[in-house]
Order: C-alpha cells, then sequence, then structure tokens
C-alpha cells in the first residue's frame, strides 16, 4: 500500500469509528479515542477534511467527559490508581486535540492572514472550549494545571485576534462571545481557588460559568479597584495574578481581568435564593427539588440550595479579596499524628480508638501547616473537612480545616491546614427548627487569641438552621445548657464554625 493510500485509509478509519455508535464504556472509548486523534494532525490532509476530524472528535472528547465526571463526583481523594490513570489520559487526549486546533489556527493565518477571521475565531472557541473540560477535569482529580495549558490558552486567544478587538472596543459577534466566555471561564476557575472546592462544587461552578463567565471584565488597560482586579502576561505559562501580590511590569503583553461582574450578579442570586429558602421554610416547598429548578432559578443542578448559598458567598468574598500571603512560611520535616474527619476527632474526644495516620509536615506558618503523606492515605479527603494533628501522643490536638488539596498521583496528597482551634471537646448539639430529630456531634472549641474570643462549635454542614439551640457535654460531670449563636464565622462543603453563647434567658 503506497504512503498516501495509507494516510487516507488511517483518515477513513477514524471517520468511520467517530460516526459510529460510542462504547458504553467511556475508558474503552477513550482508549479508541486515543487510537485515532493523531489522526487530525496529518499535514496531507486537505483543511477542511482536518476542520471535520477535528469537530468529531471533540465532540467525541467532550461525550467521554459527560459519562466520566461522575466518576469524580463519587471519588474522593486520593484517587484510585484506575481512575487517576484515565482522568490524566483524558486531559492529554483533550489537550492533544486542542493543539491540533491550534496547528490548523495557525495555517489558516499563514495562508489567509484575516480573510477567513470567523474561521479562526470558531477554531480558537472549540479549542479553548476543550482546555476548560481539561482544567476542571485536573481540579476535580486534585491534579495540578498541566505544564504548557495556560501558554495555550493564551496562544489561542491570540490567534483569533481577540487583542486587536479588546484594545478597539468593538462588539463581539456571536463567536466572538463564545471564544470570551470559554477564555473567561477558565481564567475565574484559575481565581476561585480550585484546590480548595470539591468535585461536586467543582462540577456546579464549572456549569455556572458556562453563562456566568461573560460577566467577567477583561481589558488592555487596568481595572478598577486594583484590590480586585488580576494580570495576565501572554508570553508566559501562568494563570491571572492578583496585583495585590505582586504588580506587573507593563509591556504589550499585559492585559487584565476582574471577577467583579460575576460578583455583582451573584450578589442578587444570593439574596434572590435566601428569599425563596425563607418561603420556602413557609409554604413546605420542596427545598431541594422545585427550588432550584433552572428554568426559574438560572442556577445549574447538582447542589443544594443550602450548598448553593455557601458555595456562592465563598465565591465571592474570594473575587472580591484575592488571597495574599499575611504570615510568613517556615520549611520543615518532621512528623505528626493525624485524624482526619469531624466523627473520628469527636470519637477520638469521647476517648474512642480510632487510629491515627503518620504524616509529614514541610512547612508551617503561625496560622497553619502544609503535610504530605507519601504512603498511601486510608481515609477519604475532601477540601473544606476538618482534621487533627498533633506531633507526639503526650500533646493535644490542634483542629484545622482543610484549606486546600493536591493529588498529582494516588501515592502521595498534599493538605494545606488552617488552624482554628488548640484543643477540642466532643459535644452534641441540637437546633430548634431541625428536620433532624437527634442530637448531633459537634466540637466544642475554646478562644482563640487574636482571631476569636467567644467559643465557638463545629458541626456537620447543614446543622445551624436556627439562633437558639441545645448543647449536651456528657463527658466526666453531665452538662446541659442552651445557646445562642452569635455568628457563623465559617462554612465550608463539610462543617459550620459558629460562636455562640450560654443563653441567659434559656426558653
Amino acid at each position: 500500500m503506497s504512503e498516501p493510500d495509507q494516510l487516507s485509509a488511517t483518515h477513513e478509519a477514524a471517520l468511520t469509528w467517530l460516526n459510529g455508535e460510542p462504547d458504553d464504556d467511556p475508558v474503552a472509548d477513550l482508549a479508541a479515542l486515543r487510537h485515532h486523534e493523531p489522526a487530525a494532525g496529518d499535514s496531507a490532509l486537505t483543511v477542511a477534511q482536518r476542520e471535520e476530524l477535528l469537530a468529531l472528535l471533540r465532540v467525541r472528547a467532550k461525550d467521554i467527559c459527560g459519562r466520566f465526571r461522575p466518576r469524580l463526583l463519587t471519588a474522593s481523594l486520593p484517587l484510585s490508581r484506575e481512575i487517576h490513570r484515565t482522568a490524566m489520559a483524558l486531559i492529554d487526549s483533550l489537550l492533544a486535540i486542542s493543539d491540533h486546533y491550534r496547528g490548523l489556527a495557525a495555517e489558516l493565518q499563514r495562508r489567509w492572514l484575516w480573510a477567513r477571521r470567523q474561521e479562526l475565531v470558531d477554531l480558537s472557541a472549540q479549542a479553548l472550549e476543550l482546555i476548560g473540560e481539561a482544567c476542571i477535569l485536573g481540579n476535580m482529580a486534585g491534579a495540578v494545571v498541566p505544564f504548557g495549558l495556560w501558554q495555550h490558552a493564551h496562544v489561542l486567544w491570540l490567534a483569533a485576534g481577540m487583542r486587536e478587538q479588546l484594545a478597539g472596543g468593538a462588539g463581539a459577534d456571536a463567536g466572538m462571545a463564545a471564544l470570551c466566555v470559554q477564555y473567561r471561564r477558565v481564567m475565574t476557575i484559575a481565581v476561585s481557588q480550585p484546590e480548595s472546592l470539591t468535585a461536586r462544587e467543582l462540577q456546579w461552578l464549572f456549569d455556572y460559568l458556562d453563562t456566568a463567565a461573560c460577566d467577567a471584565d477583561l481589558s488592555t488597560e487596568p481595572l478598577q479597584p486594583e484590590t480586585t482586579s488580576y494580570w495576565i502576561d501572554l508570553a508566559q505559562d501562568n494563570p491571572p495574578i492578583p496585583i495585590v501580590r505582586h504588580r506587573p511590569q507593563g509591556g504589550r503583553d499585559i492585559i487584565y481581568f476582574s471577577p467583579q461582574g460575576i460578583c455583582r450578579r451573584i450578589s442578587q442570586q444570593v439574596a434572590w435564593l435566601e428569599e425563596r429558602v425563607l418561603e420556602a421554610e413557609v409554604v413546605g416547598l420542596e427545598r431541594d427539588g422545585e427550588l432550584l429548578d433552572p428554568e426559574t432559578s438560572g442556577l445549574p443542578e447538582g447542589l443544594t440550595p443550602v450548598e448553593v448559598l455557601s458555595l456562592l458567598r465563598r465565591l465571592r468574598d474570594r473575587w472580591a479579596t484575592p488571597p495574599q500571603r499575611a504570615q510568613p512560611r517556615r520549611k520543615h520535616q518532621y512528623s505528626v499524628q493525624v485524624c482526619a474527619g469531624l466523627k473520628a476527632i469527636w470519637d477520638i474526644g469521647r476517648g474512642a480508638g480510632t487510629e491515627v495516620a503518620e504524616w509529614m509536615v514541610f512547612n508551617e506558618s503561625p496560622g497553619g501547616y502544609a503535610i504530605l503523606c507519601v504512603g498511601g492515605v486510608d481515609s477519604a479527603l475532601s477540601a473544606g473537612m476538618l482534621l487533627a494533628l498533633r506531633r507526639e501522643s503526650t500533646l493535644g490536638w490542634s483542629v484545622c480545616v482543610v484549606r486546600w488539596i493536591r493529588s498529582d498521583n494516588p501515592d502521595q496528597v498534599e493538605l494545606g491546614l488552617q488552624v482554628i482551634s488548640q484543643g477540642f471537646s466532643a459535644v452534641q448539639v441540637g437546633f430548634r427548627g431541625s428536620d433532624v430529630r437527634k442530637m448531633t456531634p459537634a466540637l466544642m472549641l475554646p478562644p482563640l487569641a487574636a482571631v476569636r474570643q467567644h467559643q465557638a462549635l463545629v458541626a456537620p454542614a447543614g446543622t445551624y438552621v436556627s439562633r437558639r439551640f441545645a448543647l449536651v457535654n456528657d463527658g466526666e460531670h453531665l452538662y446541659v445548657a442552651q445557646g445562642r449563636v452569635l455568628g457563623l464565622d465559617m462554612q465550608t462543603a463539610s462543617i459550620e464554625l459558629f460562636r455562640y453563647e450560654i443563653d441567659p434567658y434559656p426558653i
């Protein structure tokens, strides 16, 4: 068989597979995708043939993503070897197909310059859509952003002539609008501290930004206020950088980004949702169903109303105040005992024989730790969960919240911890108006110098439903009291931390 015939056979085989029915197993379908994907880079094909092949590959890759992501939603970090291997292979395939798009766009630029600009815009938008899929998959898997992803995204945005369009202030047509949404969505996810969100929250955010990302601001000139703005160097492989952390040097390759437009949208949606939740409590509306109907709420499905409110508030706070390090980190290397999960910590507080794991601290600051486990993890981990650690068995426990989690391979996990208390007591609480008719395990925390003047409680997410609650401490001496919540200090997907006082006028 001659070389042209062989190339034609490869092309025909790829088209035959892509036009057939997908395999029921997304992992098997991914293996076939990886086998046929190189055909799109064949320089012997015409531009029309490559465009046709890339369009089919993109549709199939997105279909595989849609069928594989539910496995990440139900998995805990660190991922099993099989799921981790599949996730990394899918990310590689998405970026490879996107790179074929970039190569095709570069060829159009060389041959026709701006005569086929709309085609360049469409190709770049489709490629950026795949980069967005790769980005969210990596975040859900706890992995770092692949090398070159940001440079790839910037090149595609530039290839479509968006810098010139942005500088000129011209209106965007439908193709440009789609490209802008994809580019803004990737940047918005990057500034949302994705390593601090659960897989369910990340999936919901990705769907939410499909419409909300268009409200983010992008400009060739600095945006105000600078305290909420970011800058991007289009010549570098870097995500948006907060101006409050590091100011740009300036130049033609610098553009500016701000999610404040999305914050304004979120404020309206939070107010609307809070009002609807109150109405639901009065009329008995199903909170988890009718309340978040996408047709009436404009919000995607996947989270309960309480979870949506918690996530939207956290995102708004993060976007309004980009993180900047307030305390120095010091490198260390020593082992600590770790107990993960509120219930496991509560059991230890009651004297139960819960096993603890050994981790390694590799840096610390006055407000927290970064710890590492390289010997395999037995417990399920997620951002926002509670964790206790101590240096040795004779010392007390430090109670922490997992601020971020990274896992580049199934045998290694890194956690960023924020200390919320030195010591705790295992108690039970019951809130008025709660649907739960039994007491809920919680941790009673003492005041923390320079952070919290009152005692506090940590309970599972969704426990805090009213101002007053019953508190039971059945330790060495039985203690029963009525408490009154003073304020909700922290809310994550797993826990709620609120300050309280003993009610002087119990009802």
